[in-house]
């Protein structure tokens, strides 16, 4: 008798633990920042995301979900629309107050800081794994990143990553970001490593310091009309790289976040300052 009750008890336990773990798995997802969507997908939770915000460019299949805005101006409306139960979002996403509202509606949110090196990078696919209940998923994932990533080098030569070379200046990667970091591990100095952060940089110093190259998403060339016209920029004139068009163009996400593509990143870099060696750089269009 205490067998076949034991053996009772112990059935429905195991059942509720299935039921559980099934609703926690089934939950839908909002994905606010192109760093936690990308990383999310990898975990195998893609299915579970409703709706994205508009730095989620990768995978596809993201891009082909509805949009809730970008995830540093989030509007409450446009999150409490999709009937989500849990929002994962990137550190700087939206105002308190926003968030604080999204909250009380009954919406889980969990914030995450943003990753500025591999082990944060590890570090955040682990918390994300055990939000989402996926850490097999997520010891696959680091292994994978980490069996992909490159000897670090000792390149040498000098570059700059320009976020923007508007009207309003020159804006730079220092240090702390990811473009910084790719320097580092290529062993390539950063003429900007005197600032952290993206801030403003003098035109007489990029000048002075005649950088061998210039390396800028993509999505910032695009806007200006491709990479001759972003050469051509009145803020980059006199500057040999840019007269010479010497411009590496990335994938945003992939040179302004910490992703699951970092050795990607690092593989166009590493490509693209050997090539700039023998002034072979026509190549990156």
């Amino acid at each position: 008798m205490f067998s076949l009750k034991h053996n009772q008890l112990l059935f429905w336990g195991l059942l509720l633990l299935s039921i559980t773990a099934t609703e926690t798995s089934a939950k839908r997802l909002i994905t606010a920042g192109g760093t936690i969507t990308e990383i999310t997908y990898a975990l195998g939770a893609g299915e579970q995301i409703v709706a994205v915000d508009q730095s989620s460019t990768y995978p596809l299949a993201a891009t082909k979900l509805p949009m809730i805005g970008y995830y540093r101006d989030l509007a409450a409306e446009g999150v409490l629309s999709q009937n989500a139960d849990l929002l994962l979002a990137l550190e700087g996403a939206g105002r308190a107050s926003v968030l604080e509202q999204i909250k009380r509606v009954g919406v889980d949110v969990k914030v995450f800081d943003k990753p500025q090196s591999v082990d944060e990078l590890y570090q955040l696919v682990d918390e994300i794994a055990e939000v989402l209940d996926r850490q097999t998923q997520a010891k696959a994932l680091k292994q994978q990143i980490a069996q992909s990533l490159p000897e670090q080098q000792k390149l040498g030569g000098n570059a700059v990553f320009l976020l923007s070379v508007g009207s309003r200046g020159l804006v730079a990667a220092g240090r702390e970001t990811v473009p910084n970091l790719l320097f580092e591990y290529l062993g390539i100095n950063n003429i900007a490593n005197g600032q952290n952060g993206y801030k403003t940089l003098g035109r007489e110093a990029l000048l002075t310091a005649d950088p061998d190259f210039i390396v800028a998403a993509s999505h910032s060339v695009a806007s200006i009309g491709g990479k001759q016209a972003f050469c051509q920029q009145p803020a980059l004139a006199l500057v040999p790289a840019a007269k010479e068009c010497r411009l590496l163009v990335i994938d945003g996400l992939k040179v302004l976040g910490m992703t699951t593509r970092l050795a990607e990143a690092i593989a166009e870099l590493d490509q693209y300052a050997r090539l700039a060696r023998t002034g072979s750089t026509n190549s990156n269009e």
